[in-house]
């Protein structure tokens, strides 16, 4: 006959070794964060746009530059900057720092400029291979480019250029119009609609790029705004959130090609 407190030791025993840790594989590593490259538009030299109270383009893009790359962190991203101080970055340049650093996403922040006062919102832009839909803006973004580098291989650079960013076109599409369904919303408007323009800055980017116009720094209740960290913070929130519907929907589908290597998928 076996006595209670035996069968109870030996029931205790039983869930004991029932409920220890079983050796099992090891635990993979985390993926790699997704990686999105902020380019803040000119700096140095260049001041870009000016607002009719003095707000200098360059500066408003470099401050919402840091707002959107805190969001993107705090969101699981990887944040990457082709400039964090008031320094110029030749256009031909910064997509090549995207490629070089392995960016998954290439987003350029601007400030735009019209003759007529009451022009707000934002536009989302993303590379037109031809003819643009504003060729004005790319015109006044693309001033001070030069030429390409490797000159003398002009037509080879082109076609390289091209067909780096004819890949990514769609998706290119559809992060514009994920960031812009979000400042729509933040600025009140119903649509202001993604665009095409030849922008240097985009070309040869291998990953989708986008060229945000984010206010109108020739408005001046925009200029205003553009001065207040809350309104700045809103922003990043809003294209933060593009960003994220973007890859959401990509369905795990996001592509990053490496300079002079294969593409790579990512889960």
């Amino acid at each position: 006959m076996i006595k209670l407190p035996s069968l109870l030791l030996a029931t205790f025993s039983l869930l004991s070794w029932s409920q220890t840790p079983k050796s099992a594989a090891p635990v993979p590593a985390s993926a790699p964060r997704l990686k999105v490259m902020v380019d803040p538009g000119h700096g140095g030299d260049d001041g870009g746009a000016k607002g009719t109270k003095g707000l200098k383009e360059k500066a408003a893009a470099l401050e919402i530059g840091r707002a959107v790359a805190a969001k993107l962190q705090a969101a699981g991203f990887e944040p990457l900057f082709t400039r964090e101080d008031d320094t110029f970055i030749p256009l031909w340049d910064r997509a090549k720092a995207a490629n070089a650093q392995g960016a998954d996403l290439f987003i350029s922040l601007h400030l735009n400029a019209a003759r007529a006062k009451a022009a707000r919102g934002s536009e989302v832009y993303f590379l037109s291979l031809g003819q643009g839909d504003d060729d004005e803006v790319a015109a006044t973004e693309n001033a001070g480019a030069g030429a390409a580098p490797g000159a003398e291989d002009s037509v080879v650079a082109s076609i390289l250029d091209d067909l780096a960013q004819k890949a990514f076109l769609q998706d290119s599409e559809r992060l514009a119009v994920a960031i812009q369904g979000q400042l729509n919303r933040l600025a009140g408007i119903k649509e202001r609609g993604v665009k095409q323009a030849p922008f240097v800055v985009l070309r040869g980017a291998a990953m989708p790029a986008v060229l945000v116009e984010v206010a109108f720094i020739s408005n001046p209740k925009e200029e205003e705004k553009l001065k207040d960290a809350a309104f700045r913070a809103k922003v990043a929130d809003a294209i933060t959130l593009g960003v994220r519907r973007y890859f959401a929907q990509a369905n795990g589908g996001v592509r990053r090609r490496m300079v002079g290597g294969p593409s790579l998928g990512r889960p």
